[in-house]
């Protein structure tokens, strides 16, 4: 038994060994069947990505043209595989452009053929180019300040805030362009910006926001900064004034003072006093929009502050003569 089963094992090793021998030669024979058809001459249609330069001066694109062509040519199949898997990009002169009407111009693009056999290899022939004709939407060049508008949402630790309005510079940029894009483009957008959990003053760099490509811009960025504190908040029981109350009337207001609660800085709290502030009522207000209640105001207060607000808004009131 001991014998057979060694025999069975030697075929087997000898039939393995035949298998392994027989791939490798289909292998080669696969490859070197594959190098014989890759050396062959082809001709096939190949599509290209183009980049449009040599655009007539003071002139530019109004339109976006056509970004592909398709050329047949003739090549070696090595040729032909690599610009099938690997998309080639392909300059396009515009110097022998034409014009046809107006804005609109026009290119023969057999008469590109020798720039655009330039740029292939060697061993490639162009036999046929597919458009044979390209359009263009040219315009002359124009230039205007437009104002940015930021698209920024700011959210804060508690108990922190900016101690005023952010600011950005520039706040107008100057676009280039055809007349015909520019004449409808009046403000320039940044790039949605969301900051969360500020707790520090900031000035950092934000990304325009293009509208197209067509036009061009004197600066990518804008420069955003803003101020930001630890904040605190106060409050003062103050008197108020009325104003413009009819000669001879006299006037008696329930409640005899306002509330007033405000936000400051932590840096400024001891800045801010009872003498800040100028509170006052307007009677002429009451009368004309024929309420029953006077509307107090803050007609001064710090600059320094950046939120304020009275408790209550309406005073009720006594009038007599």
């Amino acid at each position: 038994m001991k014998g057979k089963t060694s025999q069975s094992k030697i075929d087997s090793l000898k039939n393995n060994k035949k298998l392994r021998i027989f791939l490798l030669f289909l292998a080669m024979s696969f490859l070197f069947w594959t190098l014989i058809k890759l050396s062959k001459n082809y001709i096939s249609e190949v599509k290209f990505d183009l980049v449009y330069n040599d655009i007539p001066k003071n002139k530019l694109l109004q339109k976006e043209p056509n970004k592909t062509i398709k050329i047949t040519i003739k090549t070696i199949g090595f040729k032909l595989l690599k610009y099938s898997l690997k998309k080639k990009t392909l300059n396009y002169s515009l110097t022998e452009i034409k014009r046809k009407k107006g804005s609109n111009y026009y290119s023969i693009t057999k008469d590109n053929v020798n720039n655009l056999q330039a740029q292939l290899s060697a061993e490639t022939v162009v036999l046929k180019i597919n458009p044979d004709t390209l359009y263009f939407d040219l315009g002359v060049k124009k230039s205007k300040k437009v104002k940015v508008i930021t698209n920024i949402d700011l959210q804060f630790k508690p108990g922190f805030n900016l101690i005023k309005d952010y600011t950005i510079e520039p706040k107008f940029v100057t676009i280039s362009g055809p007349s015909k894009v520019i004449d409808t483009i009046n403000e320039i957008n940044t790039e949605t910006v969301n900051w969360k959990d500020i707790s520090k003053s900031f000035d950092k760099k934000i990304n325009l926001k293009l509208q197209n490509n067509i036009i061009s811009l004197s600066t990518n960025q804008i420069t955003i900064k803003g101020n930001v504190e630890k904040i605190t908040e106060g409050s003062f029981n103050l008197p108020f004034k009325i104003i413009n109350l009819p000669r001879g009337y006299i006037i008696s207001t329930y409640p005899k003072e306002v509330k007033i609660v405000y936000q400051v800085a932590l840096k400024d709290y001891n800045k801010i006093s009872k003498n800040s502030f100028v509170i006052q009522c307007d009677y002429k207000q009451t009368e004309k929009n024929n309420l029953e209640y006077l509307i107090p105001n803050i007609v001064d207060m710090p600059e320094i502050l950046f939120d304020a607000k009275l408790i209550p808004n309406k005073i009720e009131f006594l009038i007599k003569k």
